[in-house]
């Protein structure tokens, strides 16, 4: 759906009207970000699902468009503890540096807060 940067698949005259999630029984979700004030864009945002081993991660700010953590889920279902996992969450991301935060503070960023989603998905 996101083809870069503030760019949609969708043509002029398309609009989004609605999005479904389906229900996923005997899951938990989290969702942490981090901005300089509560009205700001975030600088790095996850949202994570949990469900037994299967677990999902999507990252938004690590790059132009939203990506999704599949190395976190793999080594989630493999027996990996959160924080080891959380490590793993930049791996499949492209973040830029800009006057906010350098890429780097960008994979710190979503390391942490991969960790924080996930252990609140756990409580």
């Amino acid at each position: 759906f996101y083809k870069g940067f503030l760019e949609s698949a969708l043509a002029p005259d398309e609009m989004l009207t609605e999005i479904r999630v389906p229900k996923m029984n005997g899951a938990t979700w989290g969702f942490q970000k981090f901005n300089r004030r509560a009205q700001d864009w975030a600088i790095v945002g996850v949202a994570a699902w949990k469900r037994g081993t299967e677990s999902g991660v999507g990252l938004v700010n690590m790059g132009s468009v939203p990506v999704l953590a599949t190395s976190v889920a793999k080594a989630i279902a493999g027996g990996a503890s959160i924080g080891d996992a959380a490590k793993l969450a930049g791996a499949e991301a492209e973040p830029q540096s800009d006057l906010n935060a350098s890429a780097q503070y960008r994979v710190h960023l979503a390391e942490v807060l991969v960790r924080r989603a996930l252990e609140s998905t756990s409580k």
